[in-house]
């Protein structure tokens, strides 16, 4: 297979596609808690989950591993991934979500081939990551309700993201008896989700004491608690990484007491620990990489990062307690609060980008000048 450089101005085309599924999955998000009804552009809330999960996660992890492996037939996924979102919105939800199938098989093929290339426990965990994706869409296309497959759903920016802080932690040389521990505790998620197909209740427990031990493990061998001592970038990921694990023992916690609905506020509030509480603290903390490494345009620092990182997790503490109190109104408000956390994030990256290409620019303006 010929290998080449995949240009800066291309894998940002499709990083624009997947900041396009983020923003039309926040979008529905406010839909379906009631917000923008009056604006002409109506984004079905139901679809929130689906574009979270695809157009934007699936189509952002995707491009990364495709970068890393500059293969022309590894960017089928997130192609795939794009161009679902225009299906899903413009044309019919049933096409965008055979592309949501198509796009996750080229995911779970391209990770697959990096476990082919080098057969690492990590990189198996995220090719893992990937089939759980592409089982979890093949069974919504196939009209499986959500409440069903939405943990199909999480295994894969869970798995991912799991394989990729063991592979980054390979510096502080865990032993290899807590490698080992590891890949149990990810043997024990696998099992967990297939069981739920049977057994929910002790599926998901299965899962839940999965997430509760994978995160304390974590806490305990990720280089976080030693770059918490640096500056700018490297303290703030660390800050990120440390409050989403915090997000997973808590999700194990209420989890292992709760149980999983299929539907409601406790539904509500634990899918919403995972997916925003540490998923997206994942988002923040590895964004300052994987940007300027698919656009090629750095992120220059600023403490400003810290107010959107502080309204998310505030916000989530919100939406939780009014789930868990039975307020609506206290969750809604929480919600609306997470999504413009999130647009914040992405504003001030998109402010920083920009003032340093100014910056960047300035010097040969005034050579043309002299």
């Amino acid at each position: 297979m010929q290998v080449f450089q995949f240009s800066n101005k291309m894998l940002a085309g499709f990083l624009a596609f997947a900041g396009l599924g983020l923003l039309s999955g926040l979008y529905a998000a406010l839909t379906r808690l009631g917000f923008l009804t009056e604006v002409p552009l109506a984004i079905p809330g139901g679809l929130h989950g689906p574009l979270m999960i695809n157009a934007f996660l699936g189509t952002l992890i995707s491009l990364e591993r495709a970068a890393a492996l500059e293969k022309r037939w590894t960017l089928s996924g997130p192609f795939l991934m794009g161009a679902s979102v225009i299906f899903m919105l413009f044309v019919n939800i049933q096409y965008g979500s055979w592309l949501f199938t198509a796009g996750s098989f080229f995911v779970s093929l391209t990770l697959l081939h990096i476990c082919f290339i080098q057969p690492k426990i990590y990189h198996y965990i995220m090719a893992l990551g990937g089939t759980s994706l592409f089982t979890g869409n093949l069974l919504f296309t196939l009209g499986a309700p959500v409440f069903e497959i939405v943990i199909w759903w999480m295994g894969f920016p869970v798995l991912t993201i799991f394989g990729e802080r063991l592979e980054l932690n390979r510096i502080m040389r865990p032993p290899k008896k807590a490698q080992r521990t590891f890949a149990g505790l990810i043997s024990i998620w696998v099992l967990g989700t297939i069981l739920m197909h049977f057994t929910r209740t002790h599926g998901w427990h299965l899962v839940m004491i999965s997430t509760l031990a994978t995160a304390l493990w974590l806490i305990k061998y990720d280089i976080a608690r030693k770059t918490i001592k640096s500056a700018q970038w490297t303290k703030y990921s660390a800050w990120c990484l440390l409050s989403g694990y915090g997000w997973l023992v808590l999700t194990g916690i209420f989890g292992l007491i709760y149980g999983l609905s299929t539907a409601g506020p406790i539904y509500d509030a634990l899918l919403h620990m995972v997916f925003v509480g540490f998923v997206f603290s994942m988002i923040f903390a590895h964004a300052s990489v994987i940007i300027p490494s698919l656009s090629g345009r750095i992120i220059p620092w600023n403490r400003y990062f810290y107010l959107p990182l502080f309204l998310l997790h505030g916000s989530l503490i919100i939406r939780i307690t009014g789930d868990f109190l039975g307020y609506y109104s206290v969750r809604a408000t929480g919600s609306w609060i997470n999504v413009l956390a999130i647009l914040m994030f992405l504003g001030g990256v998109l402010v920083q980008i920009l003032r340093n290409t100014q910056k960047e620019y300035r010097p040969f303006a005034r050579d043309r000048r002299g």
